[in-house]
């Protein structure tokens, strides 16, 4: 690949992405596939001011190794270390990065996924803390995606090359513009009108109808639509997604009703799954079944109450950049920005106007936000998809057409 489009793309990331402060730490998670990028990501980061980046590899093959060969007590264990990076993290503002396991996840032996979830459980208890302050924006974070050989032969086919996938993804990033940095920004005032558009109408309901979905989601008079930037409580904005096409808010913990099926491959629990259809009464998924990966819906479940709740609905017109590619990447990252999306598990109090307000779980449901370990996107729109809004006075405006926005 061309060293200083990777050079610029790893600038936007730290620009952009985290929107760097100089003296300012970093934590970087990624798979072995795709360190080179860490350490470009760490190298931006210090050019642009950093005291300290800390790159930390995330290895499934090695993860299939302990699962296999640790009895379940021992796969608890996290090392005391890690807390103690949390809490620096937490009091001295350190931002994270997080590169999508897009190569990982085509290179590892089998996980046991019984073991798995006993291990992810731990881990994320362990993690709580920060996971909350990074949920509610209050810690700059951003995931992105780098190419790797095994990712580009999965997108593109068995002949592709690294560059292949790149080529691709330069317009998803903007990168083939003359200032990423600037397109981004331009990018971001789109969506803010989007946004500031269905935060005036006053919401109480969104109908999603296609071939496959007929459901009802309600929302709260505290929701708010947000998206493209995200803003920290001392007002330093941050992209928490590059790329993002998406406004998103939170729901109704107690308001679903009806059925929906995912409409592009997702991974739950490092599983792929396709055609996962979700049943909907009062809020909870009562009903479900998948094509492939129900075992796996079957051990997120019964993970915690939460996951059978949603926690985000985000829209996403079938004209982004994305979507127009025509490609599945088997990238969250990616494939959400292609398509609208529901996420089951933890809810975002940023997308609520009080969400500031509410520190514990129990203010978080009385305020109609689900709580949960988990947060999973499923992906749901489609070129048929129909939805239609319904305000807090009974008035109906279409939203979308055929995917699309109408406004």
């Amino acid at each position: 690949m061309d060293p200083k489009l990777i050079a610029a793309y790893a600038d936007l990331i730290i620009e952009k992405g985290i929107n760097l402060q100089k003296g300012k730490n970093v934590l970087i998670l990624t798979g072995p596939g795709t360190y080179y990028f860490a350490r470009e990501l760490s190298k931006s980061a210090y050019r642009k001011g950093a005291t300290f980046v800390q790159v930390l590899l995330d290895d499934l093959d090695v993860l299939a190794s302990r699962l296999a060969a640790q009895e379940e007590d021992q796969l608890t264990f996290n090392p005391a270390y890690m807390k103690a990076l949390d809490y620096e993290m937490c009091t001295e503002g350190w931002s994270y990065i997080r590169i999508d396991a897009t190569e990982e996840r085509l290179d590892h032996a089998e996980l046991d996924q019984t073991k798995n979830q006993i291990l992810g459980k731990a881990k994320r208890r362990f993690h709580e803390a920060r996971s909350k302050k990074l949920m509610r924006s209050q810690l700059a974070w951003c995931v992105c995606c780098a190419p790797g050989p095994l990712w580009a032969k999965q997108v593109l086919g068995p002949q592709a090359t690294i560059d292949d996938l790149m080529d691709v993804l330069k317009p998803i990033l903007l990168l083939d513009t003359k200032d990423p940095g600037l397109a981004w920004e331009e990018k971001k005032e789109m969506l803010d009108r989007r946004r500031t558009y269905l935060n005036e109408q006053g919401i109480d309901s969104l109908h999603f109808k296609s071939g496959k979905t007929d459901l009802t989601i309600g929302f709260t008079d505290q929701a708010r639509f947000t998206g493209g930037a995200e803003t920290m409580p001392d007002g330093l904005q941050f992209f928490a997604n590059l790329p993002t096409e998406e406004i998103f808010t939170t729901p109704d913990r107690l308001r679903a009703d009806g059925y929906v099926t995912t409409t592009k491959p997702v991974s739950v629990l490092d599983v792929k799954t396709e055609e996962v259809r979700l049943v909907f009464k009062d809020g909870k998924v009562v009903d479900y079944s998948a094509r492939e990966g129900k075992e796996a819906m079957d051990t997120f479940f019964s993970i915690d109450e939460g996951t059978r709740r949603l926690g985000e609905v985000a829209l996403v017109d079938e004209t982004s950049p994305i979507a127009q590619s025509n490609y599945i990447f088997n990238s969250i990252l990616l494939d959400e920005n292609a398509s609208c999306h529901l996420a089951l598990g933890d809810g975002y109090p940023t997308a609520l106007a009080n969400g500031a307000l509410l520190s514990t779980d129990e203010q978080l449901h009385e305020a109609g936000c689900n709580t949960s370990l988990m947060h999973v996107d499923f992906m749901i729109g489609s070129k048929d998809m129909d939805i239609d809004a319904t305000t807090g006075d009974g008035k109906t405006f279409a939203v979308m057409r055929k995917g699309v926005f109408v406004f």
